[in-house]
């Protein structure tokens, strides 16, 4: 069995293989490291494309970003920090596709072993992107998102909007924004389940 010291030790390890990557390119080389944010024993997994989902790893959000409207729609839904952590495809101040193939292949596979490390139950793709890194194909958002696959490993996964679009258009077309409601019922769904697992656990 693997000890906290080796799990640490592990993070390490990725931290150290993310700060190498965008090393070629100028505007990359001194991005700030952002691994992810959160609980990393957390049974519920973020996975964005938005480097404005936080800030540290403590779940510091800038006001006014689609990580503080993230974290604001969990806590009225009762999601709470303890049960999440956050974590971007590409852990830099930037978004995936800005990095060559190879170093986004490298990506993957950083991302896959923060999966197997946080082992979380249930993982959430924030948007077509984050959803077609985790499925390894293209992903059709309108008709995908709000179901409760069985992904991986006994992962569930759970396809929604990106965060950044959700908050946009909710305040272009106000409570009544049709993707702001979608987004909404994902999150509740995503409740419902993390209730229903903690329901077969105490049973």
């Amino acid at each position: 069995m693997v000890n906290t010291e080796e799990i640490n030790d592990l993070w390490k390890t990725l931290e150290f293989e993310v700060g190498g990557l965008g090393s070629s390119y100028e505007d990359k080389q001194d991005m700030k490291l952002l691994i992810g944010s959160g609980n990393r024993e957390a049974s519920i997994l973020f996975v964005g494309d938005d480097p404005d989902l936080y800030q540290n790893e403590e779940l510091k959000v800038a006001s006014g970003s689609s990580g503080e409207f993230l974290i604001k729609l969990c806590d009225i839904e009762g999601i709470y920090p303890d049960e999440y952590y956050i974590t971007t495809l590409a852990k830099k101040e930037c978004k995936y596709g800005k990095f060559l193939e190879e170093e986004q292949e490298q990506l993957k596979e950083i991302l896959d072993m923060q999966i197997a490390l946080i082992q979380p139950e249930i993982v959430v793709a924030l948007g077509s992107e984050a959803a077609r890194v985790l499925l390894n194909r293209d992903v059709k958002i309108g008709e995908e998102r709000g179901k409760i696959l069985e992904w991986t490993g006994g992962i569930k996964l759970l396809i929604t909007y990106d965060v950044n679009f959700v908050k946009k258009s909710r305040n272009d077309s106000g409570k009544k924004s049709k993707v702001a409601l979608d987004f909404w019922g994902d999150l509740k769904l995503l409740k419902q389940e993390m209730e229903k697992s903690a329901g077969e656990e105490d049973s």
